[in-house]
């Protein structure tokens, strides 16, 4: 996927969450500064939301832009009646965003081994990731953790969400991208609106993945759009993201099993070059369509940046196995959802989940 593809999965948790809980400020280890400047930035973006259909309705609004935006009530209409999203008022508006992207958002893990680094945020909880309003901030504290001993990645974010909260506007750099992306990116983000459980930032990001994905194959798969390029497209793009996330489990479970060795010096480090190294050969020699992830294999490579491509693709196919037994997104939702309020570790219940859907299935064979 390209590079500007791939950024649009990246959102900041919402900046007035944190703003809304800032009493809990001695337990978060953010400064009063940072909530103000992140209350700040999100009530901007509020501030400057425009009904979607008001831009439509310009004269002076391109043919391009039009159609684009009338995919985005398309989609927010399919999310809701055919798939039972919670959509609310979202993405109902856009708000100009300067600069193409909302925030720099920075990943951090130790060197000699695959552990995020964490920050604190009320309502949300951990999460392994931090946004910066501005680029030299978010490139500072980089510096910082790397001579404390981090490997870090800075990427920007050009999307949100406010988990439901407020009316998110689609941010209007979203535009530059195709049709296809647009849909899954705005799909991945309901599914945080429908879902979502404090803490578990791998489970939500992956969940909303694999709903983003799946909910953009059935939204042009639909009816006559089904023998359309975009249909094709969007199949193509779920099939090569399975197809990513097996090789990013087996890449960081074989680096996994190198740090458990407990190198130090230049064992490590060498050890650590090498295995980033077959990492970027191996994905290189994957069979994904053009242009898919391309950045990854030209960008860094380190242990923060497949932390960072773990969260949004982990155990993929778990829930595509789910989803395969269930039949469609709208049951399949439901069942993550039932299966995940039993508490505990959300991937093994999902797992669970699976194994009683194949007993089912099983049952349901061995009578016929």
């Amino acid at each position: 996927m390209q590079r500007a593809k791939r950024s649009t999965r990246w959102k900041i948790l919402s900046a007035a969450l944190v703003a809304l809980a800032a009493g809990a400020l001695s337990l978060s280890g953010c400064s009063v500064s940072y909530v103000a400047r992140a209350a700040y930035e999100e009530a901007r973006i509020l501030w400057k939301r425009e009904p979607i259909e008001t831009v439509i309705a310009r004269p002076d609004t391109s043919p391009a832009v039009k159609r684009k935006l009338e995919l985005v009530l398309d989609v927010r209409e399919f999310a809701a009646e055919r798939i039972g999203f919670r959509v609310g008022g979202s993405f109902r508006s856009i708000s100009p965003v300067d600069g193409g992207a909302v925030v720099q958002l920075l990943t951090a893990a130790p060197r000699d081994r695959l552990q995020a680094y964490t920050w604190w945020f009320p309502i949300v909880g951990r999460v392994p990731y931090k946004g910066f309003f501005s680029k030299q901030a978010a490139l500072a504290t980089a510096a910082q953790l790397e001579r404390d001993g981090y490997d870090t990645y800075v990427r920007p974010a050009i999307t949100f969400s406010t988990l439901g909260w407020f009316d998110d506007p689609l941010p209007s750099p979203l535009l530059n991208h195709d049709e296809i992306t647009l849909a899954q990116v705005i799909f991945h983000e309901l599914l945080h609106n429908t879902l979502f459980l404090a803490g578990e930032t791998a489970f939500d990001e992956s969940a909303a993945t694999f709903a983003g994905y799946r909910a953009a194959v059935e939204f042009f798969c639909d009816g006559e759009r089904s023998v359309t390029e975009q249909c094709r497209g969007a199949t193509a793009d779920w099939q090569d993201t399975l197809t990513i996330s097996a090789f990013f489990a087996a890449s960081v479970a074989r680096l996994e099993k190198f740090y458990e060795t407990k190198p130090t010096g230049a064992a490590l480090e060498e050890g650590r070059q090498r295995a980033f190294a077959e990492i970027r050969e191996q994905f290189r020699a994957l069979k994904l369509h053009p242009g898919r992830y391309a950045d990854f294999a030209a960008g860094p490579i380190n242990n923060a940046s497949l932390l960072q491509e773990r969260i949004y693709l982990k155990d993929l196919a778990l829930f595509d196995q789910l989803y395969r037994g269930a039949g469609n997104l709208r049951a399949t939702v439901k069942r993550i959802e039932a299966a995940v309020d039993k508490g505990g570790d959300p991937f093994d219940r999902v797992r669970e989940a699976v194994e009683a859907s194949r007993r089912v299935r099983v049952a349901g064979e061995t009578r016929d």
